[in-house]
């Protein structure tokens, strides 16, 4: 999916059926969809390599353990230290590719772009930061490790 005029799956899924949703709030990930193709689900994923990977981990995985009959597939957090600085607050709920260091504290990849796929290969998880929120080191930010995330 794509928020851009080369979009093209958005008007062929709403042809043959419906979006109940159209773009979401979080970075990476905004060009995400969801609806109908006669009576199969569809999902769209946003076409950037890392947008990709934490919708699919977030949204996707917990929708197909739904659908699998899976109770338990809530996301658990972690309260961890920050041992960077996060001054661009966004508008949107950010989740930044972090590797755990072995005192524990959360270090940043440098490059958050959602085009960098080597932040997750990197990292071992990641940051939810809230909209709106700078992060400076000794904060105590939400952890989600990608082993809970895969488990």
């Amino acid at each position: 999916m794509s928020v851009g005029e080369e979009d093209h799956i958005k008007p062929a899924v709403q042809a043959l059926g419906h979006l109940d949703l159209w773009q979401l709030a979080i970075k990476p990930g905004k060009p995400f969809a969801y609806g109908r193709v006669a009576q199969a689900h569809f999902i769209g994923l946003p076409g950037n390599p890392v947008s990709s990977f934490v919708t699919f981990l977030l949204l996707v995985r917990p929708f197909l353990l739904k659908l699998q009959g899976v109770t338990e597939f809530a996301i658990k957090t972690v309260a961890s230290t920050a041992d960077f600085t996060w001054a661009r607050a966004d508008k949107r709920r950010e989740f930044l590719r972090v590797r755990r260091r072995a005192d524990g504290g959360l270090e940043l990849f440098a490059n958050q772009s959602s085009g960098v796929l080597t932040s997750a290969v990197w990292g071992d998880g990641l940051v939810d930061n809230p909209p709106g929120q700078t992060i400076a080191p000794g904060d105590v930010v939400r952890f989600i490790p990608f082993s809970e995330l895969l488990a």
